[in-house]
């Protein structure tokens, strides 16, 4: 009896998520990195449809992958304790297409430099109908890569970011 349980439990063991992610972690497997979310945003000429953000960033995890970036705005908005929606007074984020063209990672164990288009968060939107458009001056970015080891939102595992202020301009 013993030993079926046993058994059972390394058979459990073997089958879970984690060990799923464990099995992809082969010789090669390096954690992600962020390696730059670059000091300017450039943001539409109204500052109220979309802006790009450039960041480098080497993952070797495979797929699949998951990007979030979000880019907030207002005079309460930190890196530290104020960096939630809820102090934002605009919002853009890769929400509009998560994980869609143009917003997928490379997780090939290569440094890539990529840009990504953020918009208006889609579920800040609605509650925000006079959310402002983006301004020039400071924004925070938050950048966060999560490769196909991570297993879940409280998982440390295969999850790079980079939580940083950087400059707005609106292009032309």
């Amino acid at each position: 009896m013993k030993k079926v349980l046993i058994v059972g439990s390394i058979t459990a063991l073997l089958l879970s998520p984690a060990s799923t992610a464990l099995a992809k972690q082969s010789a090669g497997y390096q954690p992600p990195v962020v390696e730059k979310v670059n000091p300017v945003v450039v943001a539409d000429p109204s500052g109220a449809v979309s802006a790009v953000v450039h960041a480098s960033y080497t993952c070797s995890g495979g797929s699949p992958t998951h990007l979030y970036i979000g880019l907030k705005q207002g005079p309460l908005v930190n890196t530290t304790d104020h960096s939630t929606s809820e102090f934002s007074d605009t919002f853009f984020s890769t929400n509009w297409n998560p994980d869609g063209p143009g917003l997928s990672l490379s997780c090939d164990g290569k440094k890539h430099n990529q840009q990504f288009l953020v918009k208006p968060d889609p579920y800040f939107a609605p509650g925000h109908p006079s959310a402002p458009p983006l301004h020039a001056g400071q924004a925070l970015v938050q950048f966060c890569l999560f490769d196909s080891t991570n297993t879940g939102e409280d998982d440390p595992n295969g999850f790079a970011f980079d939580y940083s202020m950087k400059k707005v301009v609106l292009g032309d």
